[in-house]
């Protein structure tokens, strides 16, 4: 169950206002997405999570957490995206420990990814990308 999210902009950025004769449109704002789905870290219940965070097709910054009731090490998570180019972005990182949630951040290099590209984030285990993948969708 991947809750796909849009990106908004957070202050109405593109919305213009008419004032005093002089259309003026507000500044861009960077805004951030979530999207998360059901899974397990081993045999304990968790909610794995992508957020990134950014403007339009700007990505700034990517973390891939889980949520867990328990003390955890050892979370491994992979994230990947295309850019606008067609370039594939794919990176992986080891989450410290921690109780209720761990996570890794991510940055990016400056590329626009693709509009309509997905940025998916998953856990690891045993070299191997689980099937559970928690995706944001990114749009103009």
């Amino acid at each position: 169950m991947t809750n796909k999210s849009s990106r908004v902009l957070a202050t109405g950025a593109s919305t213009a206002v008419l004032l005093g004769g002089l259309l003026m449109t507000a500044p861009v704002a960077f805004a951030s997405s979530q999207g998360c789905t059901g899974t397990n870290l081993r045999t304990d219940p968790a909610l794995l999570c992508t957020s990134v965070e950014g403007e339009s097709t700007s990505v700034k910054s990517i973390q891939a957490s889980i949520d867990i009731k328990n003390y955890t090490c050892n979370a491994d998570f992979k994230v990947w995206g295309t850019y606008a180019s067609g370039k594939k972005y794919s990176d992986t990182g080891h989450a410290k420990c921690g109780v209720g949630r761990v996570w890794v951040d991510f940055n990016p290099p400056g590329e626009k990814f693709k509009d309509g590209t997905k940025v998916c984030g998953a856990l690891v285990e045993n070299g191997k990308v689980r099937p559970e993948h928690a995706c944001i969708e990114i749009e103009k």
